[in-house]
């Protein structure tokens, strides 16, 4: 698939050594079980820092529409406040420029 329009949304959020791999845990559910069913989810990867210091989701969505509107669904999830623990930030991109 050509990843060139795609809305691209990358969260990053702070863990530690002792934490990680429980937050690798709750965030990945909540990711399979919920995000990943939403209209217009197209793909995502979860990262871990080899340092145990922090994650990055990132996540491809068909629009930014769509994207808004699994949020607003996202607000009444029960797993949102345990997730805040983790101090998301999150940012969004559009594709530039690829390279191979």
């Amino acid at each position: 698939m050509n990843r060139d329009g795609l809305y691209t949304v990358i969260v990053q959020f702070d863990t530690t050594p002792e934490n990680q791999l429980r937050a690798l845990e709750e965030i990945g559910a909540y990711v399979d079980e919920f995000l990943s069913r939403q209209d217009g989810f197209v793909q995502s990867w979860l990262h871990r820092s080899l340092d145990g210091a922090s994650l990055a989701h990132y996540a491809l969505w068909e629009s930014e529409a769509q994207f808004k509107a699994a949020g607003a669904k996202a607000r009444e999830h029960p797993a949102l406040p345990g997730l805040m623990h983790y101090n998301p930030r999150g940012q969004y991109f559009e594709v530039w420029r690829t390279f191979s």
